[in-house]
């Protein structure tokens, strides 16, 4: 099912989602492509309001687990949780821009620096955070400890991650794997609901939607 929404889409409870608004439009972000540096102020300014996602996370047992915390045309916040020594693989962002911020835990990242399939390795810890442009092309790893969580943050929202073989001949594309989108499908995998947790897949599941400032819930048609 194909919708058009002119606000903000949500997987946080209503008072959440309503919560992160305030926080993000006060950063005074327009309509357009938002910068690099601008991902990576609003990752750190929602990775200190730990209050407005930890409890939102689900412990389904998946080494990477996500949730939709915000998403408007022209960018999106996740909330991320890594649960296993178990690398997301070499990949694009589709032409978008990205930032994380680290909330908890240590992630380790080895992004590629030139064609040939030379790359470098940086860590982050609580507090630390980076950002990357359209081009970028890493792999993300959580490698010790009971979890890492991770705010991110991409502009415009994600299309989809090409993913890459490194090879003797540099890094070669090897699949492009599209995102699910709210924008697009009634279906999500994960919603929060005021007093609960559930890993969702009925048809009874609710999706935030804020339009024209005003929050309402769509649910998905049964087949």
């Amino acid at each position: 099912m194909t919708l058009n929404f002119e606000g903000v889409v949500s997987e946080a409870p209503h008072a959440r989602a309503e919560q992160l608004r305030g926080l993000l439009e006060g950063l005074g972000f327009g309509d357009d492509r938002l910068s690099p540096r601008e991902l990576e102020k609003a990752t750190r300014v929602v990775s200190a309001r730990s209050d407005l996602f930890e409890d939102l996370v689900i412990n389904d047992g998946s080494p990477h687990w996500s949730l939709l915390l915000f998403q408007t045309p022209a960018y999106e916040i996740k909330v991320l949780v890594w649960r296993s020594d178990q690398p997301t693989d070499w990949h694009d962002h589709g032409g978008s821009s990205g930032a994380m911020s680290v909330a908890a835990g240590t992630l380790t990242e080895r992004y590629r620096t030139t064609d040939s399939g030379n790359f470098s390795v940086r860590t982050y810890g609580p507090g630390d955070h980076g950002s990357f442009g359209p081009h970028h092309v890493h792999d993300v790893n959580f490698e010790s400890g009971p979890s890492a969580l991770s705010i991110h943050a991409y502009s415009p929202p994600l299309s989809g991650l090409t993913h890459y073989d490194r090879t003797r001949f540099g890094f070669v594309a090897r699949e492009f794997i599209p995102e699910a989108s709210p924008r697009e499908t009634g279906d999500s995998r994960y919603a929060s609901c005021e007093g609960q947790q559930r890993v969702i897949g009925t048809p009874t599941t609710p999706r935030v939607r804020l339009d024209a400032g005003r929050f309402s819930s769509r649910r998905r048609e049964e087949a």
